[in-house]
């Protein structure tokens, strides 16, 4: 299913830390992941084993003590998928980005690009035993950049494309507005802790029409689910079914959760409480539950 009926004209004005990162990414992505390092460390501290959700750098907390950046250094993180991925680290305003080049360097990168916004890049073979750049790196990341005026670090597959939008040589999300219509369904976009969103839900094949754009939105108070239809019509019908099939879910597939169904004009919403936090962000990543395509023909 495409996002063909999505407005795709919403304007981004960058108010909300989500927003700014739409800023960031390029303009073809089709799903994005958010998170809000800072917001999460400030409820429940840094590293702690209660958060559903964190950066790409918290997994590699422990080997990255001698590194001149972690994940302690990180506001938010922002993560764009679509014909490849790109991953954008906002970084804290007392970053030393010179040292992080320097280091960087010394740990075996090769230096590119301008110096104001520098291009780092290894090869694989480079790495050691334990998968790390010059013990202190994963090697999962082949090449990053610095723009450091942005205070940002970039990654991926798609850091050129990520660089272009970041310099407004190219068009952002921000500019596309593809994911304004699932934005407007964030009931408060200022206290996201976590978010994903897809204009392209993998929907082929159902009985009836899929959602046009899904989401999930996570504050420390509340976490919803969001299915986006072309109409109201599609939207309650789709309400029905699920309110009917995650009653049947939790023995088929571990789903268990509380949740309040209800469509709200083209939007079906499923609500839960914040205990529901980590199953609802695994049923994101695993298409399940509230996120789950109708049933195949």
């Amino acid at each position: 299913m495409t996002a063909s009926s999505l407005s795709g004209c919403a304007l981004l004005d960058g108010s909300s830390r989500l927003e700014e990162a739409l800023e960031y990414l390029p303009a073809d992505a089709t799903t994005v992941t958010f998170v809000d390092r800072a917001a999460i460390a400030e409820r429940v501290g840094d590293g702690s084993p209660e958060t559903a959700y964190g950066t790409e750098l918290s997994r590699w907390s422990e080997v990255m003590d001698e590194a001149a950046f972690d994940d302690s250094d990180v506001e938010w993180e922002a993560v764009a998928s679509g014909e490849g991925v790109g991953r954008v680290w906002k970084m804290s305003d007392d970053l030393d980005f010179d040292a992080v080049a320097a280091d960087l360097e010394d740990a075996g990168y090769e230096r590119s690009g301008s110096a104001d916004r520098p291009v780092f890049t290894v090869d694989l073979a480079a790495a050691d035993e334990n998968g790390l750049v010059g013990g202190r790196y994963p090697a999962v990341w082949l090449t990053l950049a610095l723009v450091p005026d942005e205070e940002l670090i970039v990654s991926g597959s798609e850091v050129s494309a990520l660089l272009d939008a970041v310099a407004d040589h190219a068009d952002s999300l921000a500019d596309a507005g593809s994911f304004g219509d699932l934005l407007d369904t964030a009931e408060d976009q200022d206290g996201l802790e976590y978010a994903g969103l897809t204009v392209a839900p993998p929907c082929g094949g159902s009985a009836r029409p899929g959602p046009d754009g899904m989401a999930l939105f996570v504050t420390p108070d509340e976490v919803t689910g969001v299915r986006l239809f072309a109409d109201d019509e599609a939207a309650t019908a789709d309400a029905e079914e699920l309110t009917s099939s995650l009653d049947e879910q939790a023995g088929d597939t571990g789903f268990d959760a509380d949740l309040d169904v209800e469509a709200d004009g083209r939007t079906v919403r499923a609500e839960a409480g914040p205990g529901d936090r980590r199953v609802m962000a695994q049923a994101w990543t695993r298409l399940d539950g509230p996120f789950a395509c109708p049933p195949a023909t």
